[in-house]
């Protein structure tokens, strides 16, 4: 008994060993796979040609009023794991708002049935699910979006398909009719907007190379060297973009306001004005549970663009939240990885109406790049495929091309590395023009590549596109804030004369490293976290008190003819890193920070926050805790 116990041990013990040696081995092949993946993609990057074009070219009397800081294609290394689709073939798609079903597929089964439901929204939080009717080849759907489900027809009713599809419909008829005769002097361009979340001008060449490439070379695309975010997040960025406003000048649309308002009843959204010039509109946003206008915000009642995705991207999100949470996500819709569907979707647009309207399509794309940029990667050759299509096509012979991001990655290890706070601050944008308007306004395309090289902010990406489609509206005097980026930009804007933070500003920026366990280093970390304390006093049942845990560097510069210092470090017991930049007033002696929007949490704060939304309204908590509130174990029980 004895004897064969200790053969079973031992033969146990090999057993182990050898599955270690497997796991080891397949671990290994697996990096050495990433590696090769990052290694070919710097083969056939030629760095030279990138840093060329990475770096601003700037007159010396542009640089005596705003120096742009020159970066490095460094970093920007990691790259996640590539997953295919899981499923490989699908039932059916729709075209021409018809279902066909794809006879490859269905050759396979013998006896089956399928049926499929229209999926609505009542409003940005909300669906509405008809009732399954049945599915036959050819059927006239209507509906933007529908669930298909097939099963056996036999007594097991085995399920064998079950998927989302979504088209564009034709809406023509909501269309204004616009008087040809006031349009001779001005002629409207169709408007692509498109935009990807969080990705600097750094990771965008380093990360996108093939788009880089094809948008330098061929399509003679115009990048600018100088776009400054004005504040944190998407909603500091596409609010000015979409309305000419920043949020804090507009009505309220809270959530945590009681007396808040839809989003499109309170803001001046630039589709209001293209639909009574006659264009046909388009707006999408992925990731319903952040998206720009219902994270904080209320979202649309009805008042929106004439394909609105929000519908699609909600019942999307509820099929694969649960997978992307515990990391089983393969980031597609049925056989397709959904950042190519949302080009698809835009592509069907563009066809739709490219010979029976003027269109403007507006599109931020955030699963690959906001939580880190790696997956940036992937997007690579769909973007590419997308631009060279509509490029080759003519499909852009009449269209303003304006491809951006909306801010540099916030957290994650491209923003802690030295020259990620200015990656930060400089996210990329391009602007592509049609030779046909060149020819005929060279006088403004040069006053472009001017501008290209000067700060320039999201209020002038909105005077762009009013020029372009013809959308101006009078003004009584010259706003120094906003100004198209086919005008002339006054040579002396700088960031105090457009009233942008200098925690925000790139200009002039010559940074000087100090000694971080130096007192001076320590006690103003130490007052940065005093005054954070101050401002979560007023939440004090709900959120914890912050303390110092690492000081990791503090830099000085003189900017302006004042000294600031950026201090980066970490608190317990949120675990959480922060970038501050505060002011020294020479005559108190003391440093001086102007408010919470000064500090810059640089990781991801997830669930950390939560309670604030049971805060009651009553209270009027009127400054942003999330990024720096740790619930109460009691408060984040209740949550």
């Amino acid at each position: 008994m004895f004897f064969k116990t200790s053969i079973y041990r031992n033969k146990k013990k090999i057993f182990i060993f050898g599955a270690l040696i497997t796991i080891l081995f397949v671990r290994e092949r697996i990096n050495v796979t990433n590696r090769a993946n990052i290694n070919s993609q710097d083969h056939s990057l030629d760095k030279d040609f990138f840093q060329r074009h990475l770096w601003p070219q700037q007159s010396t009397e542009q640089q005596l009023t705003c120096k742009l800081p020159r970066l490095y294609l460094t970093g920007h290394d990691h790259i996640e794991k590539y997953n295919d689709c899981k499923l490989k073939e699908e039932f059916g798609y729709l075209k021409n708002s018809h279902w066909y079903f794809n006879k490859t597929v269905i050759s396979k089964y013998i006896d089956f049935e399928c049926s499929y439901r229209n999926i609505s929204r009542t409003d940005d939080f909300d669906l509405v699910l008809s009732k399954y009717e049945n599915l036959h080849d050819s059927q006239k759907i209507s509906h933007d979006v529908i669930e298909v489900n097939c099963i056996e027809s036999s007594k097991k009713k085995r399920n064998l398909y079950n998927n989302l599809h979504v088209q564009i419909v034709n809406r023509m008829h909501l269309r204004h009719k616009v008087n040809i005769e006031n349009n001779d002097q001005c002629k409207p361009m169709n408007i692509l907007l498109l935009s990807y979340d969080s990705i600097s001008r750094v990771s965008w060449f380093r990360r996108l190379p093939k788009t880089t490439e094809y948008l330098i070379k061929k399509m003679k695309t115009t990048i600018l060297y100088g776009h400054n975010i004005i504040g944190d997040g998407t909603p500091a960025c596409m609010i000015p973009v979409l309305t000419g406003k920043k949020e804090e000048e507009l009505p309220s649309t809270l959530k945590s306001d009681p007396n808040g308002q839809y989003v499109d009843q309170a803001y001046p959204f630039i589709w209001n004005d293209l639909h009574k010039k006659g264009y046909m509109s388009f707006h999408m946003e992925d990731w319903p549970q952040v998206s720009a206008f219902t994270y904080r915000l209320r979202g649309f009642s009805n008042k929106t663009a004439h394909h609105y995705m929000r519908s699609y991207q909600l019942a999307l999100w509820r099929r694969v939240q649960n997978a992307y949470f515990a990391n089983k996500d393969d980031l597609c819709i049925g056989s397709i990885k959904r950042n190519k569907k949302a080009l698809d979707l835009v592509q069907e647009f563009i066809d739709m109406y490219k010979t029976k309207s003027n269109y403007a399509a507006i599109m931020h794309y955030i699963e690959n790049s906001h939580d880190g940029n790696e997956r940036v990667n992937y997007l690579d050759h769909d973007l590419k495929k997308f631009l060279s299509h509509n490029f080759e096509s003519g499909n852009l012979n009449n269209t303003a091309l304006i491809l951006y991001s909306d801010h540099g990655s916030r957290f994650g290890m491209d923003r802690w590395s030295n020259q990620g706070d200015m990656e930060e601050r400089l996210p990329f944008l391009s602007i592509f023009l049609p030779n046909s308007y060149i020819r005929q306004n060279s006088d403004k395309f040069k006053n472009l590549q001017r501008n290209a090289q000067q700060l320039t902010t999201p209020f002038d990406i909105h005077e762009t596109i009013r020029e372009l489609s013809c959308t101006n509206k009078p003004k009584k005097k010259q706003e120094i804030r906003a100004i198209s980026l086919l005008n002339h930009i006054p040579i002396n804007r700088t960031c105090q004369s457009i009233g942008l933070s200098i925690h925000y500003c790139v200009c002039d920026q010559n940074w000087e490293f100090l000694n971080p366990k130096e007192q001076f280093s320590v006690q103003s970390a130490e007052y940065v976290v005093a005054y954070l304390n101050k401002e979560l006093s007023k939440a004090e049942d709900y959120c914890m008190p912050l303390k110092i845990k690492k000081i990791n560097y503090v830099k000085q510069a003189k900017i302006g003819g004042d000294v600031f210092y950026k201090i980066n470090f970490i608190t317990m017991p949120n675990k959480a890193k922060y970038e501050a930049m505060v002011k020294f007033d020479p005559d108190e002696k003391k440093l001086l920070i102007k408010s919470t929007d000064s500090v810059s949490r640089l990781d991801a704060y997830g669930s950390q926050s939560k309670c604030l939304e049971k805060f009651p309204s009553s209270k009027k908590l009127t400054v942003d805790l999330r990024k720096f509130c740790l619930c109460k174990p009691m408060r984040k029980s209740k949550a």
